[in-house]
């Protein structure tokens, strides 16, 4: 799933969770494990200059990078922080983790070729999925709408609905995300189709 969707899944389950603490850790662990995606590709932009045909065919599939990409999306290691928290009675490391563990379970069924070996460090194992969030060849075309459907209606839900005013904030920080993406798309089509 896109990195908004895992946010409004979070939102959603953890509606109910009360106070400033709670907002950032649900929406910190939503997002922890695609933060080392966008770490490597602002470096691969930025400082090495890589062109995206580059970092999307080539660098993104270097063994280096997927490991860092995977030590982020390991249930094992996740499962660790989540009993570490729980046992220190951590109310913030088990959100954390909780919401971590709730993007990868997600995460799971809807990587293809780019698949994460999720049971780091027990197995280098990856599940291919029939089924990909974003590729069109493995029904991604179907899937991309089903998330932002549901996306949507999380985050409306919860920004409207919430008693609690972090959560109600996080929503609307995810559907600005939302909003903010289909500019840049529309902005990206009109470019193309004035110019060319």
């Amino acid at each position: 799933m896109h990195t908004p969707a895992h946010l409004a899944v979070s939102l959603w389950v953890w509606r109910r969770e009360p106070g400033r603490a709670a907002a950032w850790a649900i929406g910190v662990g939503a997002v922890l494990p695609d933060a080392p995606m966008f770490l490597f590709y602002a470096y691969q932009k930025l400082v090495a200059q890589s062109t995206e045909s580059q970092i999307w065919s080539t660098l993104y599939f270097d063994d280096q990078w997927q490991l860092f990409f995977d030590v982020f999306n390991s249930i094992p290691l996740m499962l660790v922080v989540l009993g570490l928290s729980v046992w220190r009675r951590w109310r913030f490391g088990w959100l954390l983790a909780g919401s971590a563990l709730l993007h990868l379970l997600f995460d799971l069924p809807l990587h293809n070729d780019d698949a994460h070996r999720h049971l780091l460090p027990l197995t280098h194992w990856r599940f291919a999925s029939p089924v990909s969030y974003w590729d069109p060849a493995h029904y991604g075309h179907v899937v991309i709408w089903i998330e932002l459907a549901g996306a949507l209606a999380a985050c409306g839900w919860v920004a409207r609905r919430s008693a609690h005013r972090p959560m109600r904030a996080l929503a609307w920080f995810t559907l600005g995300l939302y909003a903010l993406a289909l500019m840049l798309v529309f902005v990206l089509v009109l470019r193309w189709w004035v110019w060319g």
